[in-house]
């Protein structure tokens, strides 16, 4: 129901007389009749005994009276709320991230968010760009962060930066000495791999294919920490991101360049397609692109 009804009916009754009433509303005599006439409509009962002085309320007017008071009270306080929150930052947001970016990006982010609004609530939800995709897709979130080339399909995405991609290795591994390693020593050694669930290991597998390279696969893992002990312990060589590699700095492990290629992958924020950006949403964002181009 709408709330313009409510104001008409209780500056009506308020003021005794629909010309008064009227004029406290801006608005024609007919117009607030009209009004009135709809909101009696939609409750089934005339909320109004008319006479040659004005109006009075029915019993059933005089029952909705405070209840609508109330009710327009409600909208004015939520109203205020919601204008106070957005000028503050204030208010909660709902975060998407994929494993491979998130405990690289999230924490730095969400401290710089936190020292510019620090009445903002962050919820994260870490999983699968699939996943987070159709949670943003019927509303669930607001914003994801995430990493291209996943087809993001009715949804955009907005580029924040770009993450290389580099090749772990044992630290003892010949690669190490030369300071990169060849596509040959790629097909030569045994790989621990991502879970194809990641688009980060959709993504490397892919581009492994249109190389002709067909790697020794020893493991599969869900967790790209897992991953990079597991080529620490010698297990076997992994191309991962350069963010994963500055956080995992251990003795065991080292990070090497693909000889002659350029492997990179794009971090976005994906939004709603049309759905407007909130205020919050862009000032989160705006950390994220910070952390991710190491401003």
């Amino acid at each position: 129901m709408e709330t313009t009804l409510f104001r008409a009916f209780l500056e009506t009754a308020d003021a005794g007389s629909l010309s008064r009433a009227a004029r406290q509303l801006e608005i024609s005599q007919p117009s607030l009749t009209v009004q009135i006439q709809r909101l009696e409509a939609h409750l089934g009962t005339p909320l109004f005994d008319r006479h040659g002085r004005g109006v009075t309320l029915t019993e059933a007017g005089k029952a909705l009276y405070p209840r609508a008071r109330r009710i327009l009270d409600d909208v004015r306080d939520t109203e205020e709320t919601i204008r106070r929150e957005r000028a503050d930052g204030a208010g909660t947001l709902s975060v998407g991230a994929i494993p491979t970016v998130a405990p690289y990006v999230l924490p730095a982010a969400v401290q710089r968010l936190r020292a510019r609004h620090a009445a903002m609530r962050v919820e994260l939800r870490e999983d699968y760009s699939a996943v987070l995709a159709r949670l943003l897709l019927d509303g669930s979130l607001d914003v994801v962060i995430a990493a291209l080339p996943y087809a993001f399909d009715h949804l955009d995405t907005e580029v924040l930066g770009t993450d290389a991609l580099v090749v772990a290795v044992p630290a003892s591994h010949a690669a190490v000495r030369a300071g990169r390693i060849t596509l040959a020593q790629l097909r030569d050694a045994p790989t621990v791999t991502l879970d194809p669930a990641h688009c980060l290991g959709e993504q490397v597998a892919g581009f492994c294919s249109s190389r002709q390279v067909s790697p020794s696969v020893v493991c599969r893992s869900a967790q790209l920490a897992t991953v990079l002990e597991l080529v620490g312990a010698g297990v076997g060589i992994s191309i991962v991101p350069a963010m994963a590699a500055a956080r995992h700095n251990t003795p065991q492990c080292a990070y090497v360049p693909l000889a002659e290629h350029s492997l990179q992958r794009e971090i976005v924020a994906v939004w709603r397609r049309g759905a407007a950006k909130s205020p919050q949403a862009r000032a989160f964002v705006e950390c994220v692109r910070e952390v991710v181009r190491g401003r």
